[in-house]
């Protein structure tokens, strides 16, 4: 598939996630896109520039999206959360950036992630 197909895609499908009510389905939609984005091939400058925009955009889109989670179950947080790891480079971008979107990043790990470093810990032990 060329890179101008990918990206079109790409953005259709972050679309369809923005309209997506299950978080799993939308989830799927967001790493689907994401995917297609990072293997595209035989880019431009300006494809490769238009795909770090896209990715950086829906970065900033998905921090204040989950800012608005107030409790989730852990299964849709660990959906979330993979999101929030492959995105991570522009994730740190954007917090770096802006206190809010640290905030909303710190906010939405702290949801689950006390819970889950003590899991972890645990089975260290045992």
């Amino acid at each position: 598939m060329s890179a101008t197909k990918d990206i079109a895609e790409a953005r259709e499908l972050l679309e369809r996630a923005e309209h997506e009510s299950d978080p799993e389905q939308e989830c799927e939609h967001i790493e689907e896109a994401l995917i297609l984005l990072e293997t595209a091939e035989d880019m431009t400058p300006q494809q490769e520039e238009l795909i770090a925009n896209v990715r950086l955009a829906y970065a900033r889109r998905f921090l204040n999206r989950v800012a608005r989670l107030k409790k989730s179950t852990f299964e849709t947080w660990s959906h979330y959360l993979t999101i929030v790891e492959m995105l991570e480079p522009e994730i740190d971008t954007l917090a770096q950036e802006d206190p809010e979107l640290a905030e909303h990043r710190r906010a939405f790990v702290a949801m689950w992630g006390p819970e889950v470093q003590a899991a972890l810990e645990r089975s260290q032990k045992s």
